[in-house]
């Protein structure tokens, strides 16, 4: 297997939290208890409410609560069926025409069956620039520069054992790419590329123990 380069960045996998998905859980728990404490101790404070006793200013907090979470959740929702839109909107797109021989692709959506060339499936130390890469179909990826890319539904990663050979799989090797998506794509690496996407918060499988077992 090829040396891997520096992974400088994995932004968005689907099934990873990222740190902007936990801060807005975080804010938003924080939000809703901080609102519902202060609704409770504004009821106890008014001369009115006040007179009702503590079940009273409880069960204030406690509407506020649910109404702000109820607010919060239907947001979530319109900004996941949004996403799913822009996703469906994306796949729909007219794929561009891509040469798979070229060195170079910029701002290309390109399906990963347009980039088959004739013999071995080998991309090698080409530089991909905001492309979307759009399945369904199986990627392979070896070191390379990647930098403020997404996954999208492309699920967990899988880490192949070493030494391994793959036939009829489009490889990217040591490729750049920087600012890309990738759709609905099953992402195969070498344990060194799964090692470094570890490290960075992705979602892989397969990664085999440094420690190897007592005989």
């Amino acid at each position: 297997m090829a040396n891997n380069k520096i992974w400088s960045s994995i932004t968005i996998f689907e099934t990873g939290l990222s740190a902007a998905e936990w801060g807005w859980r975080i804010i938003t728990l924080v939000f809703i208890g901080g609102s519902a404490t202060g609704s409770a101790l504004i009821a106890k404070a008014d001369p009115i409410l006040s007179q009702f006793g503590p079940i009273y200013w409880i069960a204030t907090g406690i509407v506020v609560a649910l109404a702000l979470s109820l607010i919060f959740f239907l947001i979530k929702s319109a900004m996941l069926k949004q996403s799913i839109a822009d996703l469906y909107k994306v796949q729909l797109m007219k794929k561009s025409d891509v040469n798979p021989l070229a060195e170079s692709f910029t701002n290309l959506i390109i399906h990963i069956e347009d980039l088959k060339l004739p013999g071995q499936q080998l991309h090698k130390n080409k530089h991909f620039k905001g492309c979307v890469f759009t399945g369904p179909s199986t990627l392979a990826i070896i070191g390379g520069l990647y930098r403020d890319n997404s996954f999208n539904n492309c699920g967990e990663i899988i880490a192949l054992p070493s030494n391994i050979f793959l036939s009829g799989v489009t490889l990217l090797l040591d490729c750049t790419v920087e600012k890309c998506q990738f759709l609905q794509l099953t992402i195969l690496v070498d344990q060194a590329t799964g090692n470094e996407m570890l490290a960075h918060g992705a979602p892989v499988r397969g990664i085999e123990s440094s420690n190897p077992e007592p005989i």
